[in-house]
């Protein structure tokens, strides 16, 4: 799908999330929801990080 925001077009890019079933129920308007939770399947690193001449590791 071709999208446009201040006359810059750009492409939609759905991302599926894979979720797995939980215990906790939640309820809205009357209504009752079983809540999921997303699966991390990876940490990312993100290394070594530089403010104003300091390094901070992750």
């Amino acid at each position: 799908m071709q999208l446009r925001y201040r006359g810059i077009t750009y492409s939609n890019q759905n991302t599926q999330v894979e979720t797995v079933a939980s215990d906790g129920v939640a309820k809205f308007l009357g209504q009752t929801y079983s809540l999921r939770h997303p699966v991390q399947r990876f940490k990312p690193h993100l290394g070594l990080r530089k403010y104003r001449g300091i390094a901070y590791g992750c």
